[in-house]
């Protein structure tokens, strides 16, 4: 199991469902969270068989950018 982090400029509640619904239907993410800031999202991702670069793909393909964050 694998975990990911990646931020996105998503300030709007219509865009945030939108990403909720992507999410739920990329496979082998067991569990995620979106935690609100101020200029955007934070998108926790826990996943298995599944590369940070195919999560970002998919969801660049429904018009999301996203940033992976590498942590130290």
């Amino acid at each position: 199991m694998e975990n990911f982090k990646f931020e996105a400029l998503v300030t709007e509640d219509s865009q945030l469902r939108k990403l909720e619904d992507c999410i739920k239907k990329i496979p082998n993410i067991s569990d995620w969270q979106i935690t609100k800031r101020l200029n955007g999202i934070l998108l926790s991702v826990k996943a298995a068989n599944i590369r940070a670069f195919d999560i970002v793909l998919t969801l660049q393909e429904d018009g999301f950018s996203l940033e992976r964050l590498y942590e130290e």
